[in-house]
């Protein structure tokens, strides 16, 4: 358990800026090009007399593969014209193949000398011993160490690698750095989840975080938590479930975590999405609808004032259904939302009147509109109904600081900013 968190945990941390730099399937192409590295160095110990099973030599062998496909894709990138993704598949294409026919060929040997060796593929968590968490540990140590001592330099790489090439950052040793900590934590995942999984660890619990923030730090810190996490409960899964593997199982409490994130993230989740668009809506709805009763009792001659009256003129449901152009249904939502915020009653005969907080919430709402209005058609010769269409989409997001920007804009030109003339005509209604 303590070997799958800390496995877990740096896995989780090295992935995060794989991901920020776009390049989490070299991982996969790394993890893959390992096979051929075990598989020779297997075969290597046993030339040499031995038994091929020494630790040291096949996690080696893994590192010199695994290294031999990083620098085969920098190399490829640099001299041929071919996309990233192209040469990242021909890589771990070719040197899977490769491994894959080095293992046929270990299997034909007499005696099983190779049995055992396809723990290395799919993991070992239940054989591990005390030289393999001795050895985890230093890995994450290294690997940690080296993220917190180059994270300032990892974090300029990740968002703007131009501009560290061009502040005279070595960026390609940068990466190479990173790549390093991607291959020792493919070295110690093949102990544990084996070299196919390690990959799922290094990408999975990366995305999770990123439906939670958008700040570093952060998704670090929540990649290691749901990395360190999936350790754990992969493992009493393994242990208390009828012959589950123990690195599948892993990987599966990880994605479980990515389909949580993936629908309730608190920054990208799909239902967390949808509940701020309908909000956002039902804000957006609320305004116009305020709006839309202010300038009926405009085009009428009594626009609610801004001081001293707590009840508006009504205005008749008929023409604000004309005004709004929107089916009965939704205006009917829309009314009687704004009635239970206290900004509107309706009588007896089914007209709408503003109350002493809903003139304030309409008088907002439609000096917001027209100072986009006014606004757009100092900068540009515009249609009416661009200018309207303009405001309409921006005026929801107007926060105090930009409504001060414009207030401020307005005062230098001596113009008035109470309640601005509209733009455009408003459109005539009934005025029953």
């Amino acid at each position: 358990m303590i070997s799958s968190t800390l496995l877990g945990i740096i896995a989780g941390v090295v992935g995060v800026y794989l991901l920020l730099r776009r390049k989490s399937l070299i991982a996969d192409t790394i993890c893959h090009a390992a096979l051929p590295g075990l598989a020779a160095s297997f075969l290597v110990q046993i030339f040499l007399g031995g038994s091929g099973r020494n630790l040291l030599g096949l996690l080696m062998g893994a590192a010199l593969s695994g290294g031999l496909s990083a620098i085969t894709v920098s190399v490829l990138g640099r001299v041929t014209k071919l996309k990233p993704d192209a040469i990242l598949g021909i890589v771990l294409g070719g040197f899977f193949g490769i491994g894959m026919t080095l293992f046929s060929v270990i299997q034909q040997i007499p005696d099983q000398m190779g049995a055992g060796l396809e723990t290395y593929i799919l993991g070992k968590s239940a054989s591990i011993i005390n030289a393999d968490l001795q050895m985890i540990v230093a890995a994450s140590l290294f690997v940690t160490g080296l993220v917190w001592l180059m994270r300032k330099e990892l974090q300029l790489l990740c968002f703007d690698p131009l501009f560290a090439s061009a502040s005279g950052w070595p960026a390609g040793l940068i990466d190479a750095m990173l790549l390093g900590a991607v291959l020792v934590v493919v070295i110690v995942g093949a102990s544990v989840v084996g070299v196919i999984l390690v990959v799922a660890l290094m990408v999975t619990p990366p995305a999770s975080a990123r439906f939670w923030t958008n700040r570093l730090n952060p998704t670090i810190f929540i990649s290691a938590f749901m990395g360190g996490t999936s350790g754990i409960a992969g493992t009493l899964i393994s242990l208390y479930g009828e012959r589950l593997p123990t690195g599948p199982s892993i990987v599966l409490v990880a994605t479980a975590f990515f389909l949580f994130s993936l629908f309730l993230g608190t920054e990208k989740g799909i239902l967390w999405r949808f509940w701020i668009a309908r909000n956002r809506r039902a804000l957006s709805d609320n305004e116009h609808v305020m709006r839309s009763i202010y300038e009926l009792l405009e085009t009428r001659g009594i626009p609610p004032q801004q001081h001293g009256q707590v009840r508006s003129a009504p205005v008749d449901l008929t023409s604000l259904k004309q005004m709004r152009t929107w089916g009965k249904t939704r205006l009917s939502t829309v009314l009687g939302r704004i009635e239970r915020r206290g900004w509107i009653t309706i009588n007896p005969a089914g007209d709408v009147i503003l109350t002493a907080s809903g003139i304030q919430e309409s008088l907002k709402s439609v000096r917001r509109h027209r100072l986009l209005e006014v606004y757009f058609s100092n900068l540009a010769i515009l249609s009416p109904a661009a200018l309207d269409r303009g405001a309409d989409a921006l005026e929801h997001d107007l926060d105090d600081d930009m409504l001060a920007a414009l207030e401020l804009e307005f005062l230098q030109q001596g113009q008035a900013i109470e309640i601005p003339e509209s733009v455009h005509p408003i459109p005539t209604t009934s005025t029953n």
